[in-house]
This record gives C-alpha cells, sequence and structure tokens, in this order.
C-alpha cells in the first residue's frame, strides 16, 4: 500500500526543538517555585519533565524528526497531561494547573497538521481530545470531591500568598503560550503564503514565456494587445525571423542554434521595454510589438537588427554569422490590413471561428508583417520590409 503523504511538508526543521527548551525552561521556573515552597514531591516531578525537555529539544534540534513525530507528540501530550494531573491531585485546582493540557491542545493538532497523514492527524486529534475531556472531568471531580492529597494527608498546605503566586505564574504562563502560538501560527502562515506566491509566480511565469529563449510566448499575447488597444496608443508591429537558420543547425548544431537564439533573444529583450512584448512566435521567429510612432520603432528595429548583424558566436573556432530579416506595419495601417483580409476572404470558406473586429484587425496586422517578412526573405534577407511593394 502506498503510503499517505503528510498533510503539509516544509523545507526546514520545524520549531518543535524550540517548544521543547520554552517547556523545559517552564518546568524548571515551577521547580525553582515549588523548592521554594517547600514542595518536595513536586521538585521530582520537575526535575523529570525538565530532563525530558532538555534531551527532547537537544534530540529534534540536531535531526529530523518527520519519521516519528508522532511519538513525540504522544510523549508531549502525556507529559502535559500527567503533570497537570499530578499537581492538580496534590495541590488542588485553586493554582490552576489543569489549565495546561486545553492551553497545549491546539499545539498538538498543529504539529500533527504539519507531520502525519489525514486519517492519523483526525484519529490522533480525537483521542487527545476524549483524553483531555475524561482525565480533567475525572481529576477535578475527585479534587473536589476529596480535597487535594495535601488537604487530605496533613501535609504542607499552600498559604493564600503561594496560591496567589503559582496561579499568576500559570496564568502568565498560559498567556505567554498562547501568544506565542498565534505568533507561531501567523510566521507559518505568512511563509506558506509567500511561497505559494512565488510558486504562483514561477507557474505564471513558466505558462507565458519561451523556456529557452525567456520571451513571451503566444499565450500571454492577446492579453497584452487588449490592454494596448484600450490604451489607445499608437503601436507597430514586427516580425523576424533568423536567415537561414536550418543552414547554422545543420552546419554547427543545435546547441550552437540555441546560442544563437537566447543571443538574439537577449538583444531584443535589452532593447524593449518593460511595456512592450517581445515573443517567440515558432521556431526562429520573434514577434515584437513597440509602443510609438513608425519613425521611432523603425529606428529601434533597425538598432537591433544591426547589434544581430555584429553577434559574436563561435562554433569550434569558426565565426557563426547571424542576420535577421523582419516585416514591419504601423497600427495605423490596420484599416487597410483589415480590407485586404476582408477582401481575400469574400471567397474562402466561412466556417473560420467568429472573431471580434478588434482581434481581426490586430490579425490582420500579424498577416501583414508576416507577408512583408517573406518579401524580404526573398530580396535578400538582413532587411526590414514596411511596404508589400
Amino acid at each position: 500500500m502506498k503510503k499517505k503523504r503528510p498533510l503539509l511538508k516544509f523545507e526546514t526543521h520545524s520549531s518543535f526543538h524550540i517548544l521543547c527548551y520554552a517547556a523545559g525552561f517552564m518546568h524548571l521556573t515551577f521547580l525553582i517555585t515549588f523548592m521554594c515552597f517547600g514542595l518536595y514531591i513536586m521538585v521530582a516531578v520537575n526535575i523529570v519533565s525538565v530532563l525530558m525537555y532538555v534531551i527532547s529539544g537537544t534530540y529534534t534540534m540536531r535531526h529530523n524528526i518527520e519519521g516519528h513525530a508522532l511519538g513525540w507528540i504522544i510523549a508531549m501530550f502525556a507529559e502535559i497531561m500527567a503533570h497537570a494531573v499530578i499537581v492538580t491531585v496534590i495541590q488542588g485546582t485553586e493554582v490552576f494547573f489543569f489549565l495546561y493540557p486545553l492551553m497545549a491542545f491546539p499545539l498538538y493538532g498543529y504539529y500533527l497538521f504539519i507531520y502525519c497523514d489525514k486519517d492519523t492527524f483526525i484519529k490522533s486529534a480525537v483521542a487527545f481530545g476524549m483524553i483531555t475531556f475524561f482525565m480533567l472531568v475525572i481529576t477535578l471531580g475527585m479534587v473536589e470531591i476529596a480535597g487535594s492529597l495535601y488537604v487530605a494527608t496533613g501535609m504542607h498546605e499552600l498559604s493564600h500568598i503561594e496560591i496567589i503566586v503559582m496561579r499568576s505564574i500559570n496564568i502568565t504562563f498560559t498567556l505567554v503560550m498562547v501568544v506565542a502560538f498565534v505568533l507561531m501560527f501567523y510566521l507559518e502562515v505568512s511563509s506558506l503564503l509567500e511561497k505559494l506566491r512565488s510558486i504562483n509566480e514561477k507557474l505564471n511565469y513558466t505558462a507565458t514565456h519561451d523556456s529557452l529563449t525567456g520571451l513571451n510566448n503566444r499565450h500571454s499575447l492577446w492579453g497584452f494587445f487588449d490592454e494596448l488597444e484600450r490604451s489607445g496608443e499608437r503601436y507597430c508591429i514586427v516580425m523576424g525571423d533568423l536567415d537561414d537558420f536550418k543552414k547554422i543547425n545543420d552546419t554547427y548544431g543545435h546547441d550552437c542554434g540555441d546560442v544563437v537564439l537566447k543571443s538574439v533573444a537577449a538583444i531584443i529583450i535589452e532593447n524593449t521595454n518593460d511595456n512592450e512584448m517581445a515573443c517567440r512566435w515558432g521556431g526562429e521567429e520573434m514577434l515584437i510589438v513597440m509602443r510609438g510612432t513608425h519613425e521611432d520603432c523603425f529606428a529601434r528595429i533597425s538598432v537591433i537588427k544591426s547589434e544581430i548583424s555584429s553577434l559574436d558566436i563561435m562554433s569550434d573556432g569558426k565565426p557563426v554569422k547571424v542576420t535577421m530579416t523582419f516585416g514591419f506595419a504601423d497600427s495605423e495601417e490596420k484599416g487597410a490590413a483589415l480590407a485586404s483580409r476582408s477582401l481575400n476572404e469574400s471567397t474562402a470558406d466561412s466556417g473560420s471561428p467568429i472573431k471580434t473586429p478588434h482581434h481581426l484587425g490586430i490579425d490582420s496586422l500579424i498577416s501583414m508583417v508576416d507577408k512583408r517578412l517573406y518579401i524580404g526573405k526573398r530580396s535578400g534577407k538582413n532587411v526590414i520590409v514596411c511596404t508589400m511593394d
């Protein structure tokens, strides 16, 4: 049978050892207080508890407890339950030691949730709850009926001041541990939310970017165009295609081809702004959407073309010539592009998906730059083509 995974998985060690040391410090405080009051039975009980938590804290700090976490949680539950029952039976209910099993219950649930699978978590939480309920009911009932052990046996009985001191210590520790648990829970949840946000960002990046070049892919293109159209800004669409890329792959190998693609993509990214779009259209084709006028965008594409031609890529000591041909269109040409598309499609089959005029216009511009790109390919390559002539 396949082993079930824990409900939650952390990459780092948990705070369990810190909890053990904190519990050890708390019992050390009890030990000193009981010694001052002359309650030597309770001194002996707390010596055992202090040793247990020091050993537990040291071990869990140095070792990963995931494989046997349930045993450590049960040991902590048993110690807290036994300590509360023993002290309540000996001293009575006035000092509020019966609060600790109730206060510690969220801690059990927290660590069970982190380290145990769903079935173990549910069964253990129910078992801990039932044991806590019945043990406290029985203990409190016995003390109410028969009185504390010190009263029943005529041994040392706490004075009013001693009761107030013990009660204050217990209330203080209870409040401190509740606040500490809330803070710890907040920090853990904040950490998980930050990890989730980081994972979502990585997934979103993977879904919208090409893994080889770092350029956007087609999935993110239409959302960008929608925002661009709503802004009313003028823009230009440029389609670039690496010249003789198949020859580069065949001559120098695909590893060299990948270097060429990444180098060209880096130049394009460097020469486009954060509010613009550069995506890998397919294979060695790259689509660029620039904000600005025809003149501004043409000048920037000219820089990109020049930098690509100046790439210094070597393969086995031989220079690899890299050039790129571009098709270029201005958003002001959208009407002409749409009219040309409508004319071409008037005799075509009408079974294509229905698109909005806005999307048809952009499709038409992309089709226009693609045609201009291949005009450039036929006319000598390493050029920027802005017309259909």
